[in-house]
């Protein structure tokens, strides 16, 4: 099941964020490593933008959205629950991979209950 990614469009995150929008870009994409990533995030206040590498499998899109939703709320927050305080990227991972097993594929719903379980109200 592809995720919709247009229903991610302006949604409400825990902690006063928005999800403006996900989308699918084209160009190869370099984490702050200097590693390929699939994924990035952009944070411009309290909006969210993410862009997925295209030609993703369902399931990297899935967990790279809880990823990228849980890393992008940690360093967007000044205060960040102390579940996610001492988070590396590795760590982010994981739970994105747990949260795709638990939850199953990323929805809207989904990765709001997610995010609330590391305490961002």
């Amino acid at each position: 099941m592809l995720p919709d990614l247009a229903s991610f469009s302006h949604l409400n995150l825990p902690g006063g964020f928005l999800l403006a929008e996900i989308r699918i870009g084209s160009a190869s994409m370099i984490d702050p490593a200097g590693r390929p990533a699939l994924a990035r995030t952009t944070i411009n206040g309290r909006n969210i933008e993410i862009i997925l590498l295209a030609g993703m499998s369902v399931e990297e899109q899935s967990i790279s959205i809880y990823h990228e939703t849980l890393e992008g709320l940690t360093v967007g927050t000044d205060q960040p629950p102390e579940s996610v305080c001492d988070f590396l990227e590795s760590d982010f991972e994981k739970a994105a991979i747990r949260a795709h097993q638990q939850f199953g594929f990323a929805t809207p719903e989904n990765v709001i209950s997610f995010l609330k379980g590391f305490h961002f109200l």
